[in-house]
């Protein structure tokens, strides 16, 4: 393998839990799913963290974790959606010890994925789509840092795992 660290980034239900879990079992790296290891670490789902601390306290956290978890080699990270908004996590992700893939999609395609899901704290308001575009404006520039974009519309996991598995081998 090229690389021992693989970062997907992108918005929530561009797919990077999916795809990530399988890259992990293609490349035989650990998964590391940040977000997951936040709730465990915390005893907290992130919904009720951001509720009940704030989204800046959620950012500190989560800039610890990416700092620890990118101390193993043979990893597979599936960061959330806003990690890239701390400077010091861009430089953690963008760099030559980690392969950082911005999974994309549309906007239509980022709301279908994820209108059912409670648990998205930035997208319980009144418009949802409206709430992603806005999102999405102000972390694109970030995302577009990556190694490699991967649009995911119209594709299955297994595609964009397999895709991703040829750049990196």
């Amino acid at each position: 393998m090229k690389y021992s660290k693989i970062a997907l980034i992108g918005m929530p239900g561009a797919g990077k839990s999916a795809v990530c879990t399988l890259l992990a079992k293609k490349t035989g790296f650990n998964l590391f799913e940040l977000d997951d290891i936040f709730e465990k670490e915390q005893n907290i789902k992130i919904k009720d963290f951001f509720q009940k601390f704030g989204e800046e306290k959620f950012r500190k956290i989560e800039s610890d974790i990416l700092l620890n978890t990118l101390k193993n080699d043979n990893c597979a990270i599936s960061c959330g959606g806003g990690i890239i908004l701390k400077e010091k996590n861009r430089k953690l992700l963008f760099n030559d010890d980690v392969f950082t893939i911005y999974l994309s999609a549309k906007i239509e395609t980022i709301y279908e994925r994820i209108k059912k899901d409670t648990s998205r704290p930035l997208l319980a308001v009144l418009n949802p789509k409206e709430e992603i575009k806005k999102i999405l404006s102000t972390r694109e520039k970030y995302y577009n840092l990556a190694n490699l974009k991967i649009e995911t519309d119209n594709k299955s996991i297994e595609k964009i795992a397999e895709e991703i598995f040829e750049w990196v081998r």
